[in-house]
């Protein structure tokens, strides 16, 4: 069985298609950063080559010599001779098992030849191979590549049941409580911050430099923009995800919505920008954090998407 927090529509849509022998060759899981994209992904593959426990725990830990995982390397992008290599192995007999697996993490970091070269393979794939492809969208991908591809777009997990995932792993009531509603259904995030304090330490530090961009002139927001810029892609899309729910619960709390702020640690701040900024000009700000964070997920200039925001938000 297919063993996942949270997604249970889509693990009961891979567990029939697996039961009934029609499970697709491509598959291409898309949603948010974080959300539990990559777990399913291994998580399948496990299933799929785990004959034996030692088989599946192999998979699981990446090292099951018929799984193939691809990730971006040095640069931010999957060039086409590591991906044809790939595709290459695919064409072999599996080692162990009954197919060979590719995963293919960040697959909207894969060059246009990249993605050609993939199409190729999906058009005419071997039989016993399965395609896994990871991305935050279908935008960054070529139509013929995604209609190829059996599409599952996860969705954010409820918080309820993140929280009884953290508790089943030794989270105390209350750290589950306050992690569960800070991650706003990203599973991932929340598993994450449980096991490594200084995940909970980088959201605050984000914050902070959020709260002083606001009071900050042009000059320094775009030093800080050329910073952040240079961090990796999970520290960026999970700096401007904290700042789009920060901005959310600012608009929650200015619009009287009942409920508690999911930044109940910065409820003075909440407050006093919710009574500071006008709806408009909170909904202007959601909006540009949001458009920033899918620019960079479809590869658009990191640096000039960043610019652009922070020029973009309020000055106090």
């Amino acid at each position: 069985m297919i063993e996942l927090t949270g997604h249970d529509w889509a693990v009961r849509h891979l567990q029939a298609a697996l039961v009934s022998g029609q499970l697709a060759q491509s598959h291409l899981f898309v949603g948010p950063p974080s959300i539990g994209k990559s777990t399913l992904a291994r998580a399948l593959a496990a299933e799929l080559l785990g004959q034996t426990e030692r088989a599946r725990a192999l998979a699981m830990q990446g090292k099951h010599p018929d799984l193939l995982w691809v990730e971006p390397q040095e640069g931010g992008s999957i060039k086409v001779e590591a991906l044809r290599e790939v595709l290459r192995a695919l064409m072999l007999s599996p080692v162990e098992g009954k197919v060979r697996v590719a995963v293919i993490q960040d697959a909207h970091q894969m060059t246009d030849s990249s993605q050609n070269a993939l199409l190729k393979t999906l058009e005419e794939p071997n039989p016993s191979t399965v395609v896994i492809l990871v991305a935050p969208s279908t935008e960054a991908l070529l139509p013929t590549i995604v209609s190829r591809c059996q599409v599952l777009n996860l969705r954010p997990v409820p918080t309820k049941v993140i929280e009884q995932a953290l508790v089943a792993r030794g989270a105390e009531p209350s750290q589950a409580h306050v992690i569960a509603r800070l991650s706003r259904g990203r599973v991932g995030w929340a598993l994450r911050a449980l096991s490594n304090p200084d995940v909970l330490t980088a959201r605050q530090q984000c914050l902070e430099a959020l709260r002083a961009l606001l009071s900050a002139n042009r000059s320094q927001r775009l030093a800080y923009a050329e910073k952040l810029a240079r961090a990796d892609a999970t520290e960026l899309q999970d700096t401007l995800m904290t700042w789009a729910l920060f901005w959310r619960d600012v608009a929650r709390v200015a619009s009287g919505a009942s409920g508690e702020p999911i930044h109940l640690d910065l409820a003075d701040w909440l407050s006093d920008l919710a009574q500071h900024l006008s709806p408009t000009t909170l909904l202007a700000t959601i909006r540009a954090t949001m458009k920033a964070l899918r620019q960079i997920d479809v590869n658009v200039n990191t640096r000039l998407a960043l610019d652009v925001l922070v020029l973009q938000l309020p000055r106090l």
